[in-house]
């Protein structure tokens, strides 16, 4: 039996969307505070099994201490992983501006779409509606809550 028979199997290549991934953790660790990186790694494992995953939306929980440090500047990094970590091809984070639901949104859009108007009005409206059905959605809840004598 050779040296590498008695090992066990090598261990797998990194891919290369892990390698990216790796290789920018790395340079942001250099490039942000600690209370900010673990913010982010937070945010990053709980967006991970969320349904933004699939497309969809989801609405991070922090406290006022993260909220603070969670600025425009950091949102954008949480961004970039998340689409490093569940996107083959390249995407860019996009301003989509101010909407009745959200100051600054921002999202991370396929890099060849990334000037298409009519492809961000589109993506725009469906944010602001999901948006809009969370919050709608939430004031029900809280009514209940009070007709049935709870806190909301």
């Amino acid at each position: 039996m050779d040296r590498e028979e008695s090992q066990g199997p090598a261990a797998p290549e990194p891919s290369e969307r892990a390698e990216r991934l790796r290789q920018y953790l790395s340079d942001l660790a250099q490039r942000i505070d600690p209370p900010s990186l673990e913010l982010l790694m937070r945010l990053l494992r709980e967006l991970s099994v969320s349904p933004a995953v699939r497309g969809g939306t989801y609405e991070l929980g922090m406290d006022p201490e993260e909220r603070e440090l969670f600025t425009p500047d950091l949102q954008a990094e949480l961004l970039v992983l998340f689409g490093l970590l569940t996107s083959q091809d390249e995407r860019v984070v996009v301003d989509l501006g101010d909407t009745p639901h959200a100051k600054g949104m921002k999202v991370l859009v396929p890099q060849d779409r990334a000037c298409d108007p009519d492809f961000l009005d589109r993506h725009r409206r469906r944010v602001a509606a999901e948006a809009a059905e969370r919050e709608a959605d939430r004031r029900e809840v809280e009514a209940i809550a009070r007709a049935s004598g709870m806190e909301p």
